[in-house]
């Protein structure tokens, strides 16, 4: 089950966003839809069931064993996501399960439902978010654009291109730079191709998500 919010009509939020949004894309290489979208959605992805365990169709491609040290940069709008470390390895974002003795799960992107699965050792670090996010002013963890591509946030440094910062990186070796506009039904970035032309263009989101 998929449900998608309205970024212009945002009901409040159930303290439990997973007994509330289930949101597992398909994996596989982007496909461009003719279709232009009319307004952008919100979609949470949770690699968890209501009451906790991994629900089924989520592919374990890996176990871990570290700890959080902060929440997490990728999808820092979620309450339950964070930023962990396997060795020298990062992990971001990693998500907690509604049931403590369940693993973490450390996903690369909302749409393969693949997971690696963190044992953590330590205490979460602390949280001072509100428990229910304004998810459409926040900063989306992906975003599906409207000429096709699936794009990532990231979390590193990153080059400035025309000024603005690299926020998202794309399959394609393409870019998303700068802040998202939210000024109108169909939200706005700016695109650079991987080819790395001479300009960057406006591109709708189709979704965005967290």
């Amino acid at each position: 089950m998929t449900e998608m919010i309205p970024s212009t009509d945002f009901p409040k939020w159930h303290r439990s966003l997973a007994l509330v949004f289930l949101a597992l894309g398909a994996g596989g290489p982007a496909t461009a839809q003719t279709t232009p979208p009319t307004l952008t959605g919100v979609q949470l992805y949770t690699p968890f069931k209501p009451g906790g365990g991994l629900l089924i169709g989520v592919a374990v491609t890996g176990q871990a064993s570290g700890s959080c040290f902060a929440a997490s940069a990728a999808s820092p709008t979620r309450p339950d996501a964070y930023r962990c470390m396997s060795g020298n390895r990062i992990l971001d974002p990693c998500f907690t399960s509604l049931n403590p003795r369940d693993p973490m799960a450390c996903s690369a992107d909302p749409w393969s439902a693949n997971a690696v699965l963190l044992t953590r050792s330590g205490a979460l670090p602390g949280r001072t978010r509100a428990s229910e996010p304004n998810y459409p002013a926040g900063t989306p963890w992906a975003l599906e654009l409207a000429n096709g591509q699936r794009c990532v946030a990231l979390t590193g440094a990153t080059a400035p291109v025309a000024g603005l910062r690299m926020n998202y990186g794309c399959p394609d070796g393409g870019v998303v730079a700068g802040p998202i506009d939210r000024t109108l039904p169909v939200w706005r970035v700016f695109y650079e191709t991987g080819s790395r032309s001479l300009s960057l263009s406006q591109v709708g989101v189709r979704v965005a998500w967290f």
